[in-house]
């Protein structure tokens, strides 16, 4: 059956979901005191075992070229990874999935510093939108002037991925997804292990594993692994501009998930801090001369 841009977008919607799930999920796996350098590995580790079984005639056929722009994409994406983690270890998954998700404000810059893309002006006004909302959304403005460390974590992590979505969308365009795919998995998974053994020394004697291990097969599997699959299949038979509405809808799930399970309580801020980080990032994503192109065309028809 030939599938639809109606289910495509499902599926979109879909992964979405999936993902946000993965804010609360790192947070229960977290307080169950495993490190986010092992969240990180034990999570690409099984990404890179279900690629290869899934995957292998294309990966084992790879090219150096291919490798060196799967390794790039790859770092970058560990940064966000390795950022978010311990973004969310010390500030709510709603502010981590928010603030994470303002790379999309954060991506025309970089196409437009590093590979001379059009800068638009509506990101000015955009980014006005994400500010404000990250200044209500984080409290910075408290009697306190202080902000989270986990906030900041989580503004690095969407600078490390609004890079990788810039090289992947201009400096990775002609590589097989599947490759691309394989190497974020084994960057992940062999960043994370060096991570976990240098910098937080192998610890593990403090982890409870009956808490963890679920959290943990259902970030490598099911986040990662099915997430990403499915976002691949799906982004084929849809517009670019369906794709990047549907998916930074992750947030909102990921504050709808984390109240949910009790991490955070139902709050003012929370509501106009994110409804206004989300008003930027839909603002990014819509083309406005298009638009009234065809509005146009409608009222003439």
């Amino acid at each position: 059956m030939k599938m639809t841009k109606s289910m495509a977008n499902v599926l979109l919607l879909l992964t979405s979901v999936l993902w946000s799930s993965g804010f609360v999920v790192t947070k229960i796996a977290l307080d169950a005191n495993v490190s986010a350098g092992f969240i990180n590995f034990f999570r690409g580790f099984l990404f890179v075992v279900l690629a290869l079984i899934f995957f292998h005639k294309k990966i084992f056929k790879m090219t150096f070229k291919a490798f060196k722009i799967g390794l790039i994409a790859g770092l970058l994406n560990f940064g966000g990874y390795i950022t978010q983690t311990i973004g969310v270890k010390y500030t709510t998954p709603s502010n981590n999935a928010f603030i994470s998700a303002t790379y999309v404000v954060i991506v025309p810059f970089i196409a437009w510093a590093i590979y001379g893309k059009k800068f638009q002006v509506k990101s000015f006004v955009s980014i006005t939108f994400c500010l404000l909302g990250m200044v209500i959304l984080t409290g910075i403005l408290n009697e306190a002037l202080t902000i989270n460390i986990g906030d900041v974590y989580s503004l690095i992590c969407a600078l490390f991925y609004a890079g990788s979505i810039a090289y992947l969308s201009y400096g990775a365009r002609t590589t097989d997804v599947s490759i691309v795919a394989f190497m974020l998995a084994a960057v992940q998974a062999i960043g994370g292990l060096v991570f976990f053994l240098l910098v937080e020394k192998g610890q593990l004697a403090g982890v409870n594993w009956s808490v963890a291990i679920v959290p943990l097969l259902y970030m490598g599997i099911i986040c990662s692994f099915v997430g990403q699959t499915v976002q691949v299949l799906a982004q084929k038979h849809t517009s670019a501009t369906s794709a990047g509405l549907i998916m930074m809808l992750e947030g909102v799930f990921g504050s709808v998930f984390s109240i949910a399970f009790g991490f955070e309580i139902f709050t003012v801020e929370l509501v106009f801090g994110g409804t206004l980080i989300m008003l930027s990032l839909i603002l990014m994503e819509i083309d406005f001369r298009q638009l009234l192109i065809k509005i146009r065309s409608n009222a003439k028809g």
